[in-house]
């Protein structure tokens, strides 16, 4: 061999070395991710290599000069990753660009290839890491180099042979090894490095350990310090567990107190309805009296119903199943009816006043609320003020208390409220006796079910009051003004009257099972513009809408035998999906009411209230004209 060639060699295997050293004191020191600036210092390094390999070639023949960038930069592909080996690649061409000569594209294209080989076989064969065998780098030897004997073709014509019989034993017996040697160097140089990164994070672990041994010592002796003190904190949890004991058998005893006033409350209207209906069977009774147990039967039925609701309600309230429907609300229309349905019961007492107070500045237009839980809460707080004040006067009303909230106040001159029972009347399962409050009927659960609705319309609920001096309840939401519409829902209903009263005399489909209640119906009905069918079950209301088009409208009973009407109501559909079919149900749980809004054209709960039952009737026919 030449002497310039092993000269060659030995410069070149040198500078690999080099490279080798630069790798194990530099880069695996660095091997995290680093910034920007690292790598693109770590590419002009590589070029700086691969340029000094350039200037450090061997003849293999006259003319033909060859050295090792290609294995330098094909190791540094896989061992630094992309961006370090690209860097040097570009940095690199352009040198031998610089350089030039005969042989300039074909070192262009040797410097590319073995750089992108490098880089592509660090990416897409991520095992190396794992096992680093020979023949790995061997393999990427021989490919770098495989691909270099295609270079060829970038010389020109007539020295492509001389240059193929020149190099093709060197790749073999000098490239590829030295490719697998150069990795398998550095790669032991990595399995080195971390062989003694972890020998120094376990030197770390165990000294951590025994520092947390000796740590945990000390907590122990401190544990074993706190003992003593201990018992003194399980001697107070055990105070705190007798106070939590007697609190719950209070709670049991004011549930008990509470059923025993409610079997109280419940049964004195039913005696005055058995009572006075029995009564009533007396034929001498004069008219006036009768009209008398009439009226007495009628506001215990209505007393009744109204503990009933309260406990319906609150059991809705404390199973979550309470939603809120937010609506248009025209306020001064809610108030005022709600002070035509009180104000004959309060000025039946001869020295109370009952007064709906206008607000200095009136609301403009509507709101949007829900107006069924708010007018629930006026009424319970009117009802309230009833109950405890005899004399004076009771007020309520409205008051835009500033431009984002509105407050609904209802105000008595009774016998008010010690403070410090402020918060007690809000409590569930309390009724205060005379020596705090109590000395009324009712269920007890009007202001809890008040509080409760309050709160989730996003409201606030205060009162103001002393014992003997009366009280005033507040109630606060967050103003949310309605758009406005061009026609009212109390002037769209009284179209709808007017529009049915026009017309003829209507049919109406009466789907009940009970006979009581079919011919409660049929007495309300028949007082009016009505001819009534009854069905007595589902399938029954299915066959005679089939059998009958004349029908104008349908009261469906829930629960019925043999077909429900929810079944029934599907199949009414088909045959005339444009009949208004109202439902009529004793079950009003939230999710079933839910279900009947969707399907059906309205509803009514039992009991039913005879004008509410008209005003349905009116309403659901006009709309389906």
């Amino acid at each position: 061999m030449d002497e310039s060639i092993i000269v060659g060699l030995v410069q070149n295997i040198a500078i690999l070395l080099t490279f080798a050293l630069l790798y194990k004191n530099f880069w695996l020191k660095n091997d995290k991710p680093g910034g920007v600036v690292s790598q693109i210092v770590s590419g002009i390094v590589l070029s700086v290599i691969a340029t000094i390999l350039m200037f450090t070639p061997w003849e293999m023949a006259v003319g033909l000069v060859f050295d090792t960038r290609s294995v330098m930069l094909a190791v540094a592909g896989v061992f630094l990753g992309p961006v370090p080996t690209l860097i040097a690649i570009v940095l690199s061409s352009v040198i031998r660009y610089l350089i030039g000569g005969t042989g300039m594209a074909m070192g262009i294209a040797v410097i590319v290839s073995s750089g992108l080989i490098g880089i592509a076989w660090g990416e897409l064969r991520k095992n190396w890491k794992r096992i680093n065998r020979p023949v790995e780098f061997l393999l990427l030897g021989l490919v770098v180099h495989i691909v270099m004997l295609g270079t060829i073709v970038f010389l020109p014509y007539e020295r492509e042979e001389q240059a193929l019989r020149a190099i093709i034993l060197p790749v073999f017996l000098i490239y590829a090894p030295g490719t697998m040697l150069l990795g398998m160097l550095l790669a032991a140089q990595k399995r080195n490095y971390n062989i003694r990164v972890e020998k120094e994070e376990l030197f770390k672990k165990e000294h951590r350990l025994s520092n947390e041994l000796m740590e945990k010592q000390r907590q122990l002796n401190f544990q074993l310090d706190k003992y003593a003190q201990l018992n003194k904190e399980y001697k107070a949890q055990n105070i705190e567990l007798t106070k939590a004991k007697e609190k719950a058998e209070e709670s049991d005893l004011l549930k008990s107190a509470f059923l025993a006033n409610l079997s109280h409350e419940i049964r004195t209207p039913m005696n005055a309805i058995m009572g006075f209906a029995d009564l009533l069977k007396i034929e001498e009774t004069d008219s006036k009296t009768r009209k008398k147990y009439i009226r007495i039967i009628h506001d215990s039925g209505d007393y009744l119903l109204s503990i009933i609701n309260d406990i319906v309600e609150f059991s809705h309230i404390e199973a979550g199943q309470v939603d809120i429907k937010k609506t248009e609300i025209d306020v001064a229309r809610l108030l005022e009816d709600i002070y035509h349905s009180f104000v004959i019961t309060a000025d039946a007492r001869e020295n109370l006043s009952f007064k709906l107070k206008k607000p200095k500045t009136p609301l403009k237009g509507n709101i949007l609320l829900d107006e069924v839980k708010i007018r629930q809460v006026i009424v319970n707080l009117i009802n309230n003020a009833l109950k405890y004040t005899e004399q004076g006067e009771i007020s309520f009303g409205y008051e835009i208390s500033s431009p984002s909230q509105i407050s609904f106040f209802v105000k008595d001159t009774g016998i008010g409220i010690a403070p410090e029972n402020h918060q007690v009347i809000f409590e569930r399962f309390r009724q205060l006796d005379m020596g705090h409050l109590r000395a009324q009927s009712g269920s007890g659960l009007g202001l809890p079910i008040t509080k409760a609705y309050t709160e989730m319309m996003g409201g606030t609920i205060s009162v103001e009051s002393e014992k003997g001096k009366g009280a005033e309840f507040r109630v606060a939401f967050p103003l949310d003004p309605a758009k406005k519409s061009n026609e009212s829902s109390a002037e769209k209903t009284a179209t709808a009257k007017a529009g049915l009263a026009s017309k003829g005399k209507k049919l109406v489909l009466v789907a009940e099972d009970e006979d009581i209640n079919w011919y409660y119906i049929e007495q309300v009905l028949s007082k009016y513009n009505y001819s009534l069918i009854r069905a007595n079950n589902g399938t029954e209301a299915v066959e005679i809408c089939k059998n009958n088009s004349l029908i104008d409208i349908v009261l469906m009973d829930i629960k019925m035998p043999e077909m429900d009407g929810f079944e029934a109501l599907e199949r009414i559909r088909k045959i005339n999906p444009k009949l208004p079919v109202i439902a009529q149900t004793a079950y009003a749980l939230s999710d079933e009411v839910e279900r009947i809004k969707f399907l059906f054209d309205d509803y009514i709960t039992k009991p039913i209230n005879r004008q509410l039952l008209i005003e349905k009737i009116v309403v659901a026919k006009t709309s389906s004209l």
